[in-house]
């Protein structure tokens, strides 16, 4: 059973961008700044952000509290669109996981993030660790 965390987004999930529109937007109680550490990069050409976990760099994102009414739901569609299957991570593009990440507000909170599972199409590595000032810049 998922435990009900706080999702923290670094990517197209963010507020205002396309797949935020499409998955999040009207289903959250509440949206945080946050920040993670990792490595940042642009895949598929500039059309999504993967993350890594090794890596030191901050990575800017928000942290996504969903209505406990929508929680299952939500969850599940973001499963789907990160290609995460509970049961077969090896080959999963993306893998859940819980984190701490830091809050604008100065606090420590438990999210999931969902990290890159795979070796290939790493992309450009986005060096200033945010994929909102990546894609303005006009890549």
């Amino acid at each position: 059973m998922t435990e009900h965390l706080p999702v923290f987004v670094y990517g197209t999930l963010c507020s205002g961008l396309h797949n935020y529109e499409k998955y999040l937007k009207g289903r959250t109680e509440k949206e945080v700044p946050a920040v993670t550490a990792g490595k940042l990069h642009a895949a598929a050409h500039n059309q999504y952000p993967c993350l890594l976990k090794e890596g030191e760099l901050p990575i800017a994102g928000e942290l996504m509290y969903v209505h406990s009414s929508r929680y299952k739901d939500v969850m599940a569609q973001l499963d789907q669109l990160e290609g995460y299957n509970e049961h077969d991570k090896e080959n999963s593009d993306y893998v859940r996981e819980r984190i701490e990440v830091a809050t604008s507000e100065g606090d420590w909170v438990t999210a999931y993030i969902y990290y890159w599972n795979q070796p290939d199409d790493l992309g450009v590595w986005i060096k200033e660790g945010s994929w909102r000032k990546y894609i303005a810049a006009d890549v």
